[in-house]
């Protein structure tokens, strides 16, 4: 298995811009950028993928309007991509007999991340050094979605083998974090579906992808609550917003692990969306910008719906499922659907004054 190590030192804070000053999305891609890019179109030309998909080809528009939502007419990928098992609860356990990440063929994972050891030779994990046995080997792959959103889409699955079900950890939110950093595309996004809110296998794993096309939530405007909370009410699923910016990256993980574990306890399904953006309240400053959107319960899917509120529509990237629908979509229709999925106000409302109190504590 390839393995692609990394440190701290391999992080990319700020990313790359051009001499006038605009930030330019692919610049000087990174060792790890190149490694992935390189290994998913191997992957692609040797037909390890459902169906092809090729940079660039997708049939992309930018609906007009404050939002300027990206859509995308994908038709392929919902065709093709695995049913969502029909589950009730956040709680549901892992099954070892339905599908999952260790079942999948060597040629759709294309390297393990490992961070450098220290001069003691001892792992480093996560900012802490582990030498305490295990009774699994522990590996954090990077693997292909083989039923691609966009170009370079993959899946973070950290810890393979603990056999976790989709349930974040404070572990699988710093390697989200780690990742995002490692690459220098200002277009790269992470993003996490709970259970009952489109995540198709129950087996921890986050998505990650290349974009070329700014989004919204890169540069919105937020609203201060508390300490280092933040929330979203420029979308039309209100959310909490965080970013790295006068932090780090094991204390904003265990700030937002402390929140999502709130919402698991709560049973309320959550999608999570991290990317590069402006410091709130600047204009200029580059950080990582994470929301985590509190919403509705989903049980199964819509086939006649244009599009799924998951993690990446959330954020206003709009993977289109029925080519009928493409032509027609107006800002004003897509913000009707995606409101369908926020909280009645006033759950939202009680929950909201939760989390303040939950990251008044946070250290």
């Amino acid at each position: 298995m390839s393995v692609h190590k990394f440190s701290e030192d391999d992080w990319n804070l700020q990313t790359i811009s051009d001499t006038d000053g605009q930030t330019n999305r692919q610049a000087e891609l990174s060792k790890f950028d190149r490694k992935l890019t390189s290994g998913w179109e191997k992957a692609m030309s040797q037909g390890h993928f459902k169906f092809k998909l090729e940079k660039g080809k997708l049939q992309t528009k930018i609906i007009p309007g404050k939002k300027k939502y990206v859509v995308q007419l994908n038709v392929p990928r919902f065709q093709e991509k695995r049913k969502m098992d029909v589950i009730r609860s956040l709680k549901h356990p892992f099954q070892a007999e339905k599908f999952n990440f260790t079942k999948i063929k060597p040629e759709e994972i294309l390297f393990e991340l490992v961070k450098e050891t220290n001069s003691n030779g001892e792992q480093q994990t996560n900012g802490c050094y582990d030498n305490t046995a295990v009774e699994h080997q522990k590996k954090d792959l990077i693997i292909i979605n083989v039923s691609p959103m966009e170009y370079g889409h993959i899946l973070i699955v950290p810890d393979v083998y603990s056999l976790a079900p989709q349930v974040l950890t404070v572990k699988s939110l710093e390697l989200a974090l780690e990742t995002i950093l490692l690459s220098s595309h200002r277009g790269f996004h992470v993003g996490f579906n709970s259970l009952c809110a489109f995540a198709s296998v129950n087996h921890l794993h986050l998505h990650a992808y290349y974009l070329e096309h700014e989004l919204f939530v890169e540069t919105c405007p937020v609203q201060h609550l508390c300490g280092d909370l933040y929330e979203l009410d420029e979308m039309p699923v209100k959310g909490f917003a965080f970013q790295l910016h006068g932090s780090t990256v094991q204390k904003l993980a265990r700030t937002l692990h402390k929140v999502t574990s709130c919402l698991h306890d709560q049973e309320i399904a959550h999608n999570l969306h991290l990317s590069r953006g402006t410091v709130f309240g600047t204009d200029k400053t580059e950080t990582i910008r994470i929301f985590l959107w509190p919403r509705k319960k989903v049980i199964g899917e819509n086939d006649l719906a244009a599009f799924n509120a998951a993690f990446v529509e959330l954020a206003g990237h709009l993977p289109i499922k029925v080519a009928d629908l493409f032509d027609g979509l107006t800002e004003e229709s897509i913000n009707e659907t995606i409101r369908s999925a926020a909280l009645e106000d006033g759950e939202y409302g009680a929950l909201k004054a939760t989390v303040m109190e939950l990251c008044r504590t946070c250290h």
